[in-house]
């Protein structure tokens, strides 16, 4: 048998995971591999390094959290142990003191729990665990290389191997390649544009003025001065990453008195304000009450429906693209509402009343004022505090909300590769999409128990409502945050305008140098869905790009946030015990790999270097 490599360009959990299903591939079926890894950074973290402070947290229990498949999910056994998240911790010798996790071992501190919300930076590393556990285990037939370098370019060549030149120029040849690029960064807009113009034009009369379009990394925010008046656009969890560093990141900290927090301050603060399109922060995440692996089995909103309807539309409108707000949606609203009144202590209300009041709070509400809308805000923040300390099963407004993270799978289906008609997903995506993530993918309720405690502090005070806007003020050199309320317009000055939310995978906007090639080279294409492009890079469903013509462009596969378009919800790690998105469609694209492996046994190995474990390029 003849040496076969294969390149996965990004290692990230996306690339990980590749990584794992070739080693486990290997291993079983005793392939002859050159393994190529190209990324920059360590193998594994992707933008969770391990570096990072310990107050970014992650927002999943970390017991919900593993690299590795489900027994019996996948064709070959992984090659090496398998702990969560929280099982890896534990066996490193971590343990929590107050709000930090320390290795010391078997005394001191307390257990790590089954309910912890770990710092990313323990994510980050135990991704570089895995890959050192995975890379050890490789089989006698398999070589390994990283070099630590960005793809710059790729070109095919007739046989349907790749050429792959770094940024350096140097030059590597694989017979495949997986791309698993992860999160990117779009070209700015318009307004971002206009925005950071003006601070570079007017640092001159305000040296506190700025504009920070990415968030990331976070330590990029320590230019800001304490006492700079600072707008974070966007309330969700890269919200509350700015807001962490601007406060604990500046020495402060938070005590517990009488069942609630109370935030002391360093003096090093700047004063901060919240704003976004709707200008409410996502709900907590409810206590978990349903374990490892437990999830609610739907009745109604089902793979089977999804099904059955496609097969009415075809046999009706001779199309099987399915309506949201028509088809899919009455069955959603009936699956969270069954569960809402299902639940001890529920009011009798009907589907449409439970759906409203999760997804859409500010639904046909107006304020006259923005002290009005600061009560509102405080009295729904307090509310669903009260809600999710209760418990995904105890709580009816959580248990219901928890309906949309159980029933992915069936969005999943309902969605991908033009499931909806284009209008029905263009309004899916603006509309449904950031409501159902505000609703059920929040943040730990510490977080916005924290919110609470720095808006009591004044550390954080309320100068916006929904719907405003950033403008500029020329004479005073500073940014105008402006809502209109029916009392009349409120305006806040600014120094210091922070972008919280990450780009959407735009490939012609994408700022990528090895994404802009291969669209030049027609070897990748958006992906639309008729009229509408969601994001992301075409597809088949066997995860193969398109190329500029439509044609499958062989032996190259594309995973994780690239394909945020034709897939949805790309981003999620494998949790343990289940069949899990990240892994199942690793296996199948490994798969296929190794089924042309089998099929083209005289394939001459592509690789450039004969040594077993080798790195390149600098640090």
């Amino acid at each position: 048998m003849k040496r076969t490599s294969v390149a996965i360009i990004g290692m990230g959990p996306r690339g990980l995971s590749v990584f794992e299903r070739l080693a486990a591939a290997a291993a079983a079926r005793q392939l002859l591999l050159d393994i190529i890894l190209i990324d920059p950074g360590d193998c594994g973290a992707g933008v969770h390094h391990a570096r990072q402070p310990q107050h970014l947290l992650i927002n999943t229990l970390a017991s919900q959290v593993t690299m590795f498949p489900a027994p019996g999910a996948v064709q070959h056994a992984p090659v090496c142990a398998t702990p969560s998240l929280t099982a890896w911790a534990r066996q490193q010798g971590y343990r929590r003191v107050g709000r930090r996790y320390y290795r010391l071992g078997e005394h001191g501190g307390a257990e790590i729990g089954d309910g912890d919300y770990l710092p990313r930076g323990l994510l980050g590393e135990y991704l570089g665990w895995v890959y050192q556990q995975i890379a050890a285990a490789l089989p006698p037939g398999v070589t390994l290389t990283h070099h630590r370098q960005r793809a710059a370019d790729l070109r095919k060549q007739p046989d349907g191997a790749s050429v792959i030149e770094l940024e350096s120029g140097y030059i590597v040849l694989s017979d495949f390649v997986f791309l698993t690029t992860g999160h990117g960064s779009n070209l700015p807009s318009d307004l971002d544009a206009w925005l950071a113009k003006f601070a570079q034009d007017h640092a001159r009369y305000n040296s506190r003025l700025a504009f920070v379009r990415h968030a990331y990394p976070v330590e990029q925010l320590a230019r800001i001065g304490a006492g700079a008046r600072v707008a974070v656009q966007g309330l969700g969890l890269s919200a509350h990453d700015v807001i962490a560093e601007l406060t604990v990141g500046r020495g402060g900290t938070f005590i517990e008195e009488a069942g609630r927090l109370r935030y002391i301050g360093s003096g090093r603060e700047p004063r901060l304000t919240l704003c976004s399109r709707h200008c409410l922060p996502y709900a907590a995440r409810g206590v978990n009450q349903k374990g490892l692996d437990g999830r609610h089995q739907p009745r109604h909103f089902t793979l089977d429906a999804v099904e059955a309807l496609r097969r009415q539309a075809l046999i009706t409108r001779g199309s099987s693209q399915l309506d949201f707000d028509r088809e899919l949606l009455p069955l959603l609203k009936r699956e969270m509402g069954d569960v809402y009144r299902a639940t001890p202590g529920a009011a009798a209300v009907g589907d449409d009343t439970v759906f409203a009041g999760l997804l859409f709070p500010l639904q046909d509400r107006q304020f006259a004022s923005l002290a009005a809308f600061r009560d509102y805000f405080l009295d729904w923040l307090r509310a669903d505090l009260a809600e999710a300390q209760q418990g995904n099963l105890s709580s009816p407004a959580k248990a219901a909300a928890d309906v949309l993270r159980d029933v992915r799978a069936t969005l999943q289906a309902a969605i991908e590769h033009g499931g909806l008609t284009p209008a029905s997903h263009r309004k899916f995506l603006n509309v449904y999409h950031p409501a159902i993530n505000r609703a059920a993918f929040g943040p730990p309720l510490r977080r916005n128990q924290e919110l609470l405690a720095l808006l009591d502090a004044g550390v954080i005070a309320l100068h916006a409502g929904p719907g405003s806007r950033i403008g500029i003020d020329e004479n005073d050199s500073t940014y105008v945050l402006s809502t209109k309320f029916a009392g009349g317009i409120e305006q806040q000055a600014i120094d210091v305008v922070v972008i919280a939310r990450l780009d959407v995978f735009f490939p012609e906007t994408e700022t990528s140098l090895l994404i802009r090639n291969l669209l030049k080279r027609g070897l990748i294409r958006p992906y639309y869905n008729g009229v509408f492009h969601p994001g992301g890079i075409d597809i088949n469903r066997a995860g193969q790009p398109l190329d500029a013509h439509g044609e499958v462009v062989g032996n190259m596969w594309a995973l994780g946030y690239p394909v945020e378009g034709p897939h949805y919800y790309t981003h999620a790690l494998a949790r343990p015990q289940m069949r899990s998105r990240q892994v199942l469609d690793a296996d199948r694209c490994v798969a296929m790999l190794v089924a042309q492996i089998a099929d083209h046994p005289r394939r001459a190995s592509r690789r450039r270097s004969a040594a077993r474990w080798q790195t390149h390029g600098t640090l």
